[in-house]
């Protein structure tokens, strides 16, 4: 199963196409439980207990997709994408087949869950890069708009089963529900996925992964627990920031002197790189905010039902749907990532801004357009990242350049559900929710400010296999 003769050479371009269907199967496992999973976790917590870590069951799942996330690449380079790829596929297949068998309490939930996160960024760091080992540049934009695009429909239609399975069935088949799909893709990329050569002499730097798994650990417990479990102003805080900086600069220090660094700092010597890298994390932060904030701002100010309100989230969903699947072929005929990416942050950072004005007293209609233009800039930018990496990296960077790309949205996601916790617990929930929705307006203008600085001139070159080095920004 984890070895092959075939080689890309040796695949026609329908092969690639039902490789990518198996792919982008796979990695939507991931998504579709944690969609699914959240309308079902009251649930669960009725049956099994564990109110008070209700949200450390998210964060479990997305400290360690976390950790994983830029190691991935790195693994997938020294053992194979093949194997790594159909690893996580098992990974993920496996814990979630036995969850409903063996979580009998909060703590084996928050156990699988971990699991989970192991599986799913195994999946989905070496399902992006095989974009980039199989395809032309022309390609990856469109496969990745399509990737955009089933990410969008995941997240319309995911909930919806949650919430029938929860309530006419039981929360169990939330997990069992995927296996159809997770047993196809499998097949799909067992069947045709590659053998794609590996790096030569490379090594996995185990002193760089333990420092940047403290990190990331001390950077969770910092977000998670600051003002409510542990004070702002207090010792033990100032210990957490202060080995957290500690950390980050002992791993800076280590990626400088290791033959085979994690995260390898000539990456920042690319332009393209660092500001696609910074920009995710801003969008990705006021993206995540906004998913877990219009609910609350349509049921809590304005009275809709649950029902209502998840009718709006379609809506934005199904835009989401049609502009994802559009904007590899937008990058395509425009033949500059940029510009597709101002434009739709512009469009992203509008709304947000018109949303500050919205009172009580606001029209459906107008809510309705809110959701609809939502979804049609954040369609565009849930790929146009991973785009511009691919379309600007020399080849042989792809893999840990996605990884840490990867990293940047599993920590803004982290980040952003700290936030909502913190705004959340002030006596008023209206000026709470003002708060974080000014905090995701500012974090959208920081990325599109750092496109419009860094704007120079159209530098993609699709016609081209690989771009040379001084078109990399």
């Amino acid at each position: 199963m984890l070895k092959t003769s075939k080689t890309v050479e040796s695949l026609s371009y329908k092969q690639k196409v039902l490789l990518m269907v198996g792919v982008f199967m796979c990695i939507e496992l991931g998504l579709m439980v944690s969609s699914q999973f959240s309308v079902a976790l009251p649930k669960i917590i009725d049956d099994i207990g564990g109110i008070e870590f209700y949200s450390l069951v998210f964060t479990v799942n997305l400290t360690v997709s976390a950790i994983m996330t830029p190691i991935v690449g790195k693994m997938s380079d020294i053992y194979g994408r093949r194997q790594i790829l159909i690893i996580g596929i098992l990974v993920i297949l496996v814990s979630e087949m036995i969850t409903p068998l063996m979580v009998s309490n909060i703590y084996h939930l928050m156990i699988f869950r971990a699991i989970q996160g192991l599986g799913g960024a195994l999946a989905a760091v070496v399902g992006l890069i095989v974009i980039s080992d199989i395809f032309d540049l022309a390609n990856r934009a469109k496969f990745l708009g399509f990737y955009g695009a089933l990410n969008a429909i995941t997240a319309i239609v995911a909930p919806t089963l949650g919430g029938i399975f929860v309530q006419y069935m039981s929360w169990h088949w939330v997990f069992y529900s995927i296996a159809p799909i997770g047993v196809i893709g499998l097949y799909l990329v067992v069947k045709y996925m590659p053998n794609i050569p590996r790096t030569e002499n490379a090594k996995l730097d185990y002193k760089g992964i333990s420092i940047l798994s403290a990190a990331i650990l001390v950077f969770v417990a910092i977000t998670t627990f600051g003002g409510s479990r542990i004070p702002w102003l207090s010792v033990p805080m100032f210990v957490l920031v202060t080995v957290f900086v500690l950390s980050i600069f002992g791993f800076i220090t280590s990626q400088k002197k290791v033959a085979h660094p994690i995260v390898p700092l000539r990456l920042f010597k690319y332009r393209v790189f660092v500001v696609c890298m910074l920009s995710v994390f801003a969008v990705m932060f006021a993206a995540t905010g906004l998913i877990f904030l219009l609910p609350m701002f349509l049921q809590n100010l304005f009275g809709f039902t649950p029902t209502e309100t998840g009718l709006f989230m379609t809506f934005r969903g199904t835009t989401s749907f049609i502009f994802a699947a559009m904007s590899g072929f937008l990058v395509v005929k425009l033949k500059d990532f940029k510009l597709v990416a101002i434009i739709a942050m512009v469009i992203f950072a509008s709304m947000i801004f018109t949303l500050t004005f919205f009172t009580t007293s606001a029209s459906t209609l107008a809510l309705t357009i809110i959701c609809l233009i939502w979804g049609t800039s954040s369609g565009v930018l849930i790929s146009i990242f991973h785009t511009g990496i691919q379309m600007n990296l020399p080849d042989k960077d792809i893999s840990v350049a996605m990884s840490v790309i990867q990293l940047a949205v599993a920590v803004s996601s982290l980040l952003a559900t700290s936030f909502l916790g913190l705004f959340l617990r002030l006596p008023n929930l209206s000026q709470g929710l003002s708060y974080l929705l000014f905090a995701c307006l500012g974090a959208v203008v920081l990325a599109l400010g750092i496109f419009v600085i860094t704007l120079q001139k159209r530098n993609l070159k699709i016609e081209e296999e690989e771009p040379a080095a001084e078109q990399l920004v």
